[in-house]
């Protein structure tokens, strides 16, 4: 399970969007490097450090995602996802961490 933080370069957390029960399943892509350059590197053990000039680039593996998925809780999952990311391409100095690790 992943943990998705909207962070300032001091790491301080603005805001943070929980995990979800199976989150794995559909971030981690790292049989897909041509389709998700960005989430093909994250991993169980890896975490994820997307920049706002990124973010079009995360954006776009997002709505890949969201077109593959089926269940509910997983799409509102990726549209918040999304929603964070989106927050994060209008803002200087800002970066999206996804996690695999408790944070306190």
């Amino acid at each position: 399970m992943f943990t998705i933080l909207l962070q300032v370069e001091n790491y301080k957390v603005i805001e943070e969007l929980t995990s979800v029960e199976g989150d794995e399943e559909y971030l981690i892509q790292e049989e897909d490097s041509e389709n998700f350059p960005l989430l093909s590197e994250l991993s169980n053990c890896e975490y994820l450090l997307v920049i706002s000039e990124w973010i079009p680039y995360l954006m776009r593996e997002l709505d890949l995602l969201l077109d593959q998925v089926q269940d509910i809780q997983s799409l509102e999952h990726l549209r918040n996802i999304k929603e964070l990311a989106e927050k994060c391409k209008d803002l200087e100095g800002i970066f999206l961490f996804i996690t695999p690790f408790e944070v306190d």
